[in-house]
């Protein structure tokens, strides 16, 4: 089969840096690193150049809110993945893969991005390209985990996943921009969660309808609050036993969850023109200064149905000590297939609904994510 060239969108990122190695440990395709700033994108070219030897990694400039910039950066290439903080661009950058007749895939939260993306799907199915929007662990897992217990079941009645993310923010050198969109995604998500046969809104954005989950290990119980996911929407039509399903994300820390979370969402509904970088400010601050360990991320699923005529659980919990690499790692684990064309079909689709669950766990554990398994 002929390399394919991927181009990674803040490829010299947080995120980009690890799913370029692994990528390039995986796979023997080549990349081109992509980013505002071409020195840097140049160096961390050479840099994984030495490591992995050859000249399989290249790097330019591309600006996601220039569409020429990004017609001069798609020529040659087969997939463009979106690795930088740039939702707001979303439909740009996608109109510009459509225009180029390259594949997609983006690794953002964001409804306002799945209503650009929804808005060409038409036109990505009709070109023939394959869209992937939502990837990495969460969005990216979350239906991936449900999807992977149902076959065990011979009816599968109950499924949540939850996640704790804790990190040492203080440690990290994170860009403005990330920050900023992580201060808007607090006003665009919905706290939504499937119950008795349909999606009930929480109550205050999921303040006052919080579930709490046992998380084992260092991090215990911990409390969650509902997080719809597009990735989740097509779970009740595919597993027509299912009667509970969401996804519920825990906290970031004391203050940031009960002083900063519910005044950005009073300010981003009242003001958000006014408030939104303030808010960011205050909200770096409150991470780096109030996050304290245990450190690491877990994401868990509690299953509940029936084998055989008798009751049946599972918990299915994946764990990584990194963030940055556990967003990494299920991406590199998508392209896999993708790259070798058991999953590339025209249209768009979210990671995980796309992937095949039994496969993506696997490489996952291979590459680093440490999986358990409770009946």
């Amino acid at each position: 089969m002929h390399p394919k060239t991927l181009l990674l969108l803040g490829g010299y990122g947080n995120a980009g840096r690890p799913l370029a190695r692994l990528l390039l440990q995986e796979t023997d395709d080549c990349l081109v690193i992509a980013g505002r700033n071409g020195e840097k994108a140049t160096s961390a070219a050479r840099a994984l150049n030495r490591v992995y030897g050859g000249e399989r990694v290249a790097g330019i400039a591309a600006d996601v809110s220039d569409a020429s910039s990004l017609k001069r950066a798609f020529q040659g290439v087969d997939m463009v993945v979106v690795a930088s903080s740039t939702a707001r661009y979303a439909r740009q950058v996608a109109s510009a893969a459509l225009e180029a007749r390259i594949d997609y895939l983006d690794i953002q939260y964001s409804t306002q991005k799945i209503a650009a993306l929804k808005s060409l799907a038409a036109q990505v199915t009709a070109a023939g390209l394959c869209f992937v929007t939502d990837g990495g662990f969460h969005p990216g897992l979350p239906a991936v985990l449900v999807r992977y217990a149902a076959p065990c079941f011979d009816s599968l009645g109950k499924a949540n996943v939850g996640s704790v993310l804790k990190q040492d923010w203080a440690s990290l050198t994170v860009p403005d921009e990330t920050v900023i969109e992580l201060i808007e995604e607090i006003n665009d998500f919905e706290p939504l969660f499937f119950k008795d046969g349909r999606w009930v809104k929480a109550r205050f954005s999921g303040m006052l309808d919080y579930q709490t989950m046992d998380f084992g290990g260092k991090f215990g119980r911990q409390y969650c609050v509902p997080m719809f996911l597009e990735e989740m929407r097509s779970l009740p039509e595919t597993i027509p036993a299912l009667k509970e399903t969401g996804f519920f994300v825990g906290g970031f820390n004391w203050f940031v969850d009960w002083l900063i979370l519910p005044l950005a969402i009073i300010g981003l509904r009242t003001w958000p023109q006014g408030t939104t970088r303030p808010l960011a400010k205050l909200m770096r601050w409150g991470l780096n200064t109030f996050s304290k360990p245990p450190y690491g991320i877990v994401l868990k699923l509690e299953a509940l149905g029936t084998k055989y005529g008798e009751a049946k659980a599972m918990e299915l919990s994946l764990y990584h000590e990194d963030g940055y690499m556990f967003t990494a790692i299920p991406v590199a684990a998508c392209l896999l297939q993708y790259l070798d064309g058991s999953i590339r079909k025209p249209g768009l689709w979210t990671q995980a609904n796309l992937v095949e669950p039994d496969r993506l766990v696997r490489d996952m554990a291979r590459m680093g994510v440490e999986v358990h398994l409770k009946v």
